[in-house]
C-alpha cells in the first residue's frame, strides 16, 4: 500500500512538472483555449473559488501594493537624505560664521535640536588640564566615568543604541527620559571629544541604522572645534 501511494504522489508530482513545463513552452495556449480562463476555478484565500482569471488579477494586484510600497520607501528615503544633506550644509555655513568656540557648540546644538528634532544633545572635550575640566564643556581624559562607554575612546567608533541608566544619566541627566542615544567621537588625530545624541524613542537609534549622516557630521564638528581651539 505505501509504495502504491508513494507511486501515485511521484507520478502527480510529474504530471505537474510536465504540465508547467508544457505551458511554459506554449504560451499561446491559453489564447487559442480562451473559455478555459472563465472555466477553470481555483482556491481563494476568501474561501471561494474564482475564475484564474480574479486570480491573475488578484495577484496583480497584490504585486502592485508591494510596487507602491517599496516607492514610498525609496521615495521617503531621498526626501530623509535630503533633509540630511540640508543639515550639513546649514551647519558648515553656521559654524563657518561662528566668532569663537562657544558660537560654534551654539550652532552645533541649535541645528541638532532645533533643526533635525534631537531630544537630547550634548558636546564634551577632554582635557589633561585640571582648570579646564572643570568648566561644562570639558571633562577630564581620565574620568573614571568615561569608562561606562567601554573602549569609546580608542576604538573611535560611532556607537548607537539602547544605553544604560548609568551612562544616560552621566550624559544628560537624570530626567532626561532617554531610551536610546548615539555617541560621535570628535576626532583630531585622536579622540579629543565627543557628541551625546539621546532620544526617547527606543528604536530611534538602533546598531543597525545607517551612520553616514552621523560620521559625516562627526569629521564637520571635529574640524570645526579644533579650528577654534589652535
Amino acid at each position: 500500500m505505501t509504495s502504491q501511494v508513494q507511486t501515485k504522489d511521484n507520478f502527480t508530482e510529474l504530471e505537474e512538472e510536465q504540465v508547467v513545463e508544457y505551458l511554459m513552452r506554449h504560451p499561446e495556449f491559453f489564447e487559442n483555449n480562451a473559455l478555459l480562463l472563465s472555466d477553470i476555478e481555483i482556491p481563494h484565500e476568501s474561501g471561494r473559488a474564482v475564475s484564474i482569471i480574479e486570480r491573475q488579477v488578484s495577484v496583480l494586484r497584490d504585486k502592485n501594493k508591494q510596487f507602491e510600497e517599496r516607492l514610498r520607501e525609496m521615495v521617503d528615503a531621498v526626501h530623509e537624505n535630503q533633509r540630511l544633506h540640508l543639515s550639513l550644509l546649514r551647519l558648515s555655513a553656521n559654524m563657518f560664521r561662528a566668532k569663537d568656540l562657544d558660537a560654534v557648540i551654539a550652532a552645533i546644538n541649535y541645528e541638532l535640536c532645533e533643526k533635525l528634532d534631537a531630544d537630547n544633545a550634548v558636546i564634551r572635550l577632554l582635557s589633561d588640564d585640571a582648570e579646564l575640566a572643570k568648566q561644562a564643556l570639558y571633562l577630564r581624559s581620565d574620568d573614571p566615568q568615561l569608562e561606562l562607554f567601554g573602549k569609546l575612546i580608542e576604538d573611535q567608533r560611532i556607537q548607537c543604541g539602547r544605553m544604560t541608566e548609568e551612562q544616560i544619566n552621566f550624559l544628560f541627566g537624570d530626567d532626561s527620559h532617554v531610551a536610546s542615544g548615539a555617541i560621535l567621537p570628535l576626532i583630531n588625530g585622536e579622540t579629543f571629544g565627543f557628541i551625546g545624541l539621546g532620544s526617547q524613542d527606543e528604536l530611534h537609534y538602533h546598531p543597525g541604522m545607517g551612520t553616514d549622516y552621523l560620521k559625516q557630521l562627526s569629521e564637520l564638528v571635529s574640524a570645526a572645534i579644533v579650528s577654534r581651539l589652535d
